[in-house]
C-alpha cells in the first residue's frame, strides 16, 4: 500500500481550497468523496454482516468469561477482545477485496477513479498484475463515462503488494489502495461495529 498523501491529504486540500475558492468548490469536492465512500461501502456491506455474525459468535464465548469478573483486568481483557474482533472483520474484508472477480473489480475501480478525477490529465496507477490483466479495459470503461475535459491513462508505475487504484493529477494524488481504504473505513465504522457486537454483552 506505499506511502502517499491519501484521503486525508485530499480532504485537507479541499478544506484549504474552499476557504479561498468559495462554497461551490467545496460542495463539488464533497460529492467526489461521497462517491468514493459509496463505492467502497457497497462492496464492504455485502461482506460485513456475514463477518460480524461469525465474529459475534466467537466473541460471545470470550466475553462471557471476561465479563464474569468486573475487575480492572476483566475490563482490559474485554477491550482487547473488541479490538481483535474488529480487526478480524476488516482483515477478512481485505482478503475478499483481494480476491474479487474481474467484473466486480472493474466496476469498483471505475467508481473509485471517477470519484477522484480532476480536469486535465489523470494517471491511473494499478498493481502490475491488474495493469496487465484489466488496465486497458478499465481505461476503455472510463473513457465511455467521462467528458473530454478529463483525460485518463495508465501509469508506468505500479502499486506494490496490494490492490486498488491511485489517481494522479499533476501533484494531487488520490489514494484508493485497499489497505488505505480499509484503514479509513475502520476508523469511521469501528464505533458502530463495536456497538453492534457488544452493546448487550458489555453492559
Amino acid at each position: 500500500m506505499y506511502k502517499m498523501s491519501g484521503i486525508d491529504r485530499i480532504y485537507d486540500k479541499i478544506i484549504n481550497d474552499a476557504k479561498e475558492q468559495a462554497d461551490k468548490r467545496l460542495d463539488e469536492a464533497k460529492q467526489k468523496i461521497s462517491v468514493m465512500k459509496k463505492a467502497v461501502k457497497e462492496q464492504l456491506d455485502e461482506k460485513k454482516q456475514e463477518q460480524i455474525e461469525l465474529a459475534e459468535k466467537e466473541a460471545e464465548n470470550i466475553i462471557k468469561r471476561a465479563v464474569a469478573n468486573r475487575n480492572l483486568e476483566g475490563k482490559k481483557q474485554l477491550l482487547s477482545v473488541k479490538q481483535k474482533v474488529i480487526s478480524k472483520v476488516f482483515e477478512t474484508a481485505h482478503v475478499e477485496l483481494m480476491n474479487m472477480p474481474e467484473n466486480d473489480l472493474l466496476k469498483m475501480y471505475k467508481n473509485l477513479i471517477i470519484g477522484s478525477l480532476e480536469k486535465g490529465k489523470n494517471e491511473i496507477m494499478l498493481n502490475e498484475d491488474d495493469a496487465k490483466a484489466i488496465g486497458q479495459k478499465l481505461i476503455d470503461l472510463l473513457e465511455k463515462d467521462i467528458d473530454s475535459s478529463f483525460r485518463v491513462s495508465l501509469s508506468s508505475h505500479f502499486i506494490q503488494d496490494d490492490k486498488g487504484v491511485i489517481v494522479r493529477n499533476e501533484n494531487i494524488y488520490s489514494n484508493s489502495v485497499f489497505s488505505s481504504i480499509l484503514k479509513y473505513k475502520k476508523q469511521e465504522l469501528e464505533t458502530d461495529i463495536m456497538k453492534i457486537l457488544f452493546e448487550r454483552n458489555a453492559k
